[in-house]
Protein backbone atom coordinates (compact mmCIF):
# COMPACT_ATOMS: atom_id res chain seq x y z
CA UNK A 1 0.00 0.00 0.00
CA UNK A 2 1.82 3.10 -1.27
CA UNK A 3 1.89 6.39 0.83
CA UNK A 4 3.62 9.54 1.14
CA UNK A 5 4.55 11.20 4.39
CA UNK A 6 3.71 14.78 3.43
CA UNK A 7 5.51 17.49 5.93
CA UNK A 8 4.02 21.39 4.38
CA UNK A 9 6.25 24.36 5.78
CA UNK A 10 6.53 27.85 5.06
CA UNK A 11 8.97 30.34 6.67
CA UNK A 12 10.39 27.96 8.88
CA UNK A 13 14.38 26.63 7.22
CA UNK A 14 16.54 25.83 9.93
CA UNK A 15 14.04 25.41 12.66
CA UNK A 16 11.71 22.68 11.64
CA UNK A 17 11.91 19.04 13.50
CA UNK A 18 9.75 16.55 11.95
CA UNK A 19 12.65 15.67 9.05
CA UNK A 20 14.77 14.64 12.34
CA UNK A 21 12.49 11.10 12.38
CA UNK A 22 10.86 11.27 9.01
CA UNK A 23 13.92 11.05 6.82
CA UNK A 24 12.17 9.60 3.88
CA UNK A 25 9.24 12.54 4.38
CA UNK A 26 8.84 15.39 1.96
CA UNK A 27 8.95 18.83 2.40
CA UNK A 28 6.43 21.02 0.27
CA UNK A 29 7.43 24.33 0.51
CA UNK A 30 6.74 27.77 -1.57
CA UNK A 31 8.99 27.41 -4.60
CA UNK A 32 10.40 31.28 -3.46
CA UNK A 33 11.83 29.07 -0.25
CA UNK A 34 13.91 26.90 -1.84
CA UNK A 35 17.18 28.09 -1.75
CA UNK A 36 16.73 28.27 2.01
CA UNK A 37 15.07 24.50 2.84
CA UNK A 38 18.11 23.23 0.36
CA UNK A 39 20.00 22.29 3.95
CA UNK A 40 17.75 19.48 4.20
CA UNK A 41 18.50 16.33 2.67
CA UNK A 42 14.76 14.94 2.46
CA UNK A 43 12.78 15.35 -0.97
CA UNK A 44 11.87 18.39 -1.33
CA UNK A 45 9.07 20.29 -3.63
CA UNK A 46 8.14 23.39 -4.17
CA UNK A 47 4.63 24.54 -4.44
CA UNK A 48 3.55 27.42 -6.59
CA UNK A 49 3.85 31.01 -4.63
CA UNK A 50 0.03 32.21 -5.39
CA UNK A 51 -0.98 28.63 -3.28
CA UNK A 52 -1.46 30.46 -0.25
CA UNK A 53 -2.57 28.76 3.71
CA UNK A 54 -2.89 25.76 4.61
CA UNK A 55 -5.75 24.47 3.28
CA UNK A 56 -4.76 25.11 -0.60
CA UNK A 57 -1.79 23.62 0.61
CA UNK A 58 -3.44 20.40 1.65
CA UNK A 59 -5.27 20.30 -1.12
CA UNK A 60 -2.61 20.67 -3.83
CA UNK A 61 -0.51 18.07 -2.09
CA UNK A 62 -3.61 15.37 -2.33
CA UNK A 63 -4.02 16.78 -5.79
CA UNK A 64 -0.19 16.17 -6.98
CA UNK A 65 -0.10 12.86 -5.63
CA UNK A 66 -2.76 11.15 -7.87
CA UNK A 67 -3.57 7.72 -6.43
CA UNK A 68 -1.14 8.06 -3.94
CA UNK A 69 -2.12 8.10 -0.03
CA UNK A 70 -1.13 11.21 1.91
CA UNK A 71 -0.04 11.32 5.75
CA UNK A 72 0.15 14.73 6.75
CA UNK A 73 2.67 15.63 9.64
CA UNK A 74 3.18 19.31 10.66
CA UNK A 75 6.72 20.42 10.45
CA UNK A 76 7.29 21.04 14.58
CA UNK A 77 6.94 17.29 15.27
CA UNK A 78 9.33 16.27 18.46
CA UNK A 79 8.92 12.78 19.44
CA UNK A 80 6.00 9.94 18.84
CA UNK A 81 5.04 7.22 20.95
CA UNK A 82 2.86 5.51 23.59
CA UNK A 83 1.69 4.98 27.14
CA UNK A 84 2.93 2.50 29.71
CA UNK A 85 0.14 2.63 32.86
CA UNK A 86 0.31 0.38 35.29
CA UNK A 87 -2.45 0.95 38.06
CA UNK A 88 -0.96 3.33 40.12
CA UNK A 89 1.07 5.34 37.08
CA UNK A 90 2.22 5.77 34.20
CA UNK A 91 4.83 6.41 31.92
CA UNK A 92 5.36 7.96 28.38
CA UNK A 93 7.42 6.21 26.39
CA UNK A 94 9.20 8.31 23.65
CA UNK A 95 9.82 7.04 20.29
CA UNK A 96 12.09 8.25 17.05
CA UNK A 97 12.03 5.27 14.81
CA UNK A 98 11.25 6.12 11.32
CA UNK A 99 10.25 2.71 10.39
CA UNK A 100 7.90 1.67 13.41
CA UNK A 101 6.09 5.01 12.35
CA UNK A 102 5.73 3.97 8.84
CA UNK A 103 4.31 0.51 10.02
CA UNK A 104 1.65 1.98 12.32
CA UNK A 105 0.67 4.21 9.89
CA UNK A 106 0.35 1.67 6.83
CA UNK A 107 -1.63 0.02 9.45
CA UNK A 108 -3.85 2.79 9.93
CA UNK A 109 -4.49 2.72 5.76
CA UNK A 110 -5.13 -0.98 5.60
CA UNK A 111 -8.22 -0.52 8.60
CA UNK A 112 -9.25 2.60 6.94
CA UNK A 113 -9.78 0.07 3.47
CA UNK A 114 -11.41 -2.79 5.46
CA UNK A 115 -14.18 -0.41 6.62
CA UNK A 116 -14.48 2.30 3.37
CA UNK A 117 -13.10 5.29 5.78
CA UNK A 118 -10.83 7.98 4.42
CA UNK A 119 -9.49 9.91 7.01
CA UNK A 120 -6.98 8.73 9.35
CA UNK A 121 -4.73 9.54 12.54
CA UNK A 122 -2.91 9.75 15.78
CA UNK A 123 -3.66 10.87 18.68
CA UNK A 124 -2.03 14.55 19.59
CA UNK A 125 -0.88 14.74 23.30
CA UNK A 126 1.28 12.08 25.33
CA UNK A 127 -0.93 11.44 28.85
CA UNK A 128 -2.60 9.15 31.00
CA UNK A 129 -5.42 9.74 28.44
CA UNK A 130 -3.90 8.53 25.29
CA UNK A 131 -3.59 5.02 26.15
CA UNK A 132 -7.07 2.59 26.19
CA UNK A 133 -5.53 -0.73 25.71
CA UNK A 134 -9.56 -2.19 25.53
CA UNK A 135 -10.48 0.58 22.66
CA UNK A 136 -7.15 0.95 20.51
CA UNK A 137 -9.08 2.58 17.85
CA UNK A 138 -12.06 5.47 17.91
CA UNK A 139 -13.82 5.12 14.42
CA UNK A 140 -16.00 8.37 15.03
CA UNK A 141 -13.45 11.10 16.28
CA UNK A 142 -11.51 14.39 15.16
CA UNK A 143 -8.43 13.49 13.25
CA UNK A 144 -6.16 16.32 13.36
CA UNK A 145 -4.11 17.90 10.50
CA UNK A 146 -0.87 17.64 12.14
CA UNK A 147 -0.83 13.74 12.22
CA UNK A 148 -3.54 12.84 9.53
CA UNK A 149 -3.87 10.52 6.92
CA UNK A 150 -5.76 10.73 3.43
CA UNK A 151 -7.04 7.50 1.08
CA UNK A 152 -6.42 9.51 -1.79
CA UNK A 153 -8.93 8.30 -4.04
CA UNK A 154 -10.43 11.82 -5.13
CA UNK A 155 -13.31 11.53 -2.51
CA UNK A 156 -12.15 14.38 -0.29
CA UNK A 157 -10.90 16.81 -0.59
CA UNK A 158 -10.62 20.47 2.60
CA UNK A 159 -12.80 22.55 2.14
CA UNK A 160 -10.81 26.15 1.37
CA UNK A 161 -13.54 28.26 2.74
CA UNK A 162 -11.74 27.49 5.91
CA UNK A 163 -8.19 29.21 6.47
CA UNK A 164 -7.97 27.06 9.84
CA UNK A 165 -9.73 24.24 11.31
CA UNK A 166 -10.01 22.51 7.94
CA UNK A 167 -9.50 19.02 9.68
CA UNK A 168 -12.09 19.49 11.63
CA UNK A 169 -14.38 20.58 8.83
CA UNK A 170 -13.53 17.42 6.74
CA UNK A 171 -13.80 15.08 10.36
CA UNK A 172 -17.06 16.62 10.53
CA UNK A 173 -17.97 15.77 6.73
CA UNK A 174 -16.95 12.69 7.09
CA UNK A 175 -19.36 11.52 9.77
CA UNK A 176 -22.20 13.51 8.46
CA UNK A 177 -21.57 11.51 5.19
CA UNK A 178 -21.95 8.47 7.48
CA UNK A 179 -18.13 7.25 7.08
CA UNK A 180 -16.00 6.24 10.00
CA UNK A 181 -12.76 7.83 10.85
CA UNK A 182 -9.92 5.75 11.73
CA UNK A 183 -7.88 7.11 15.08
CA UNK A 184 -5.74 4.86 16.83
CA UNK A 185 -5.96 6.09 20.96
CA UNK A 186 -2.92 3.73 21.89
CA UNK A 187 -0.01 6.00 20.08
CA UNK A 188 0.35 9.66 19.86
CA UNK A 189 2.64 12.17 18.33
CA UNK A 190 3.76 15.23 19.81
CA UNK A 191 3.95 18.58 18.17
CA UNK A 192 5.57 21.89 19.41
CA UNK A 193 2.52 24.49 18.12
CA UNK A 194 3.60 27.19 20.21
CA UNK A 195 6.98 28.46 20.32
CA UNK A 196 8.09 28.18 16.58
CA UNK A 197 6.98 31.48 14.72
CA UNK A 198 4.24 31.05 12.08
CA UNK A 199 1.43 28.58 11.96
CA UNK A 200 -0.72 28.69 15.92
CA UNK A 201 1.92 32.31 16.34
CA UNK A 202 0.63 33.96 13.74
CA UNK A 203 -0.85 37.03 14.64
CA UNK A 204 -4.48 36.93 12.80
CA UNK A 205 -4.90 33.32 14.37
CA UNK A 206 -7.50 34.07 17.02
CA UNK A 207 -9.51 35.94 14.34
CA UNK A 208 -9.65 33.21 12.00
CA UNK A 209 -10.23 30.68 14.65
CA UNK A 210 -13.35 32.34 15.79
CA UNK A 211 -14.94 32.77 11.72
CA UNK A 212 -13.84 29.01 11.32
CA UNK A 213 -15.64 27.63 14.44
CA UNK A 214 -18.66 30.03 13.46
CA UNK A 215 -18.64 28.34 9.98
CA UNK A 216 -18.68 25.11 11.58
CA UNK A 217 -21.76 25.31 13.98
CA UNK A 218 -23.90 26.59 11.04
CA UNK A 219 -22.98 24.05 8.87
CA UNK A 220 -22.55 21.04 11.26
CA UNK A 221 -25.49 21.88 14.02
CA UNK A 222 -25.47 19.64 17.03
CA UNK A 223 -22.58 17.77 15.79
CA UNK A 224 -20.21 20.17 17.93
CA UNK A 225 -20.38 19.61 21.76
CA UNK A 226 -17.96 22.30 23.03
CA UNK A 227 -15.33 24.80 21.78
CA UNK A 228 -12.98 25.54 23.83
CA UNK A 229 -10.41 28.78 23.50
CA UNK A 230 -6.93 27.22 24.93
CA UNK A 231 -3.91 29.31 24.58
CA UNK A 232 -3.57 30.14 20.78
CA UNK A 233 -6.46 28.17 19.42
CA UNK A 234 -10.24 26.72 19.95
CA UNK A 235 -10.36 23.04 20.92
CA UNK A 236 -13.42 21.06 19.73
CA UNK A 237 -15.22 18.27 21.42
CA UNK A 238 -17.84 16.35 19.07
CA UNK A 239 -20.96 14.87 20.26
CA UNK A 240 -20.12 11.71 19.79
Amino acid sequence: MEFEIAIPSKGRAGLITTQKIFKSGTLYIPESELMQYSIYSNKIVTIPNEVKGITKTRNWILKHNENKNVFFIDDDLQYFGYVERSDLKYKIKRLYDEQIAYSEIKKLFEIAYQIDAKITGFFTVGNNLTNYPNNPFLFNGVCLGSCMGIVNDGAYYFNEEYEVKEDYELTLRNLKDGRSTVRTNILFMQHEHTQLKGGCRSNDRIEKEKKALKMLLKEYTGMIKEAKHRGTSFTIQLNY
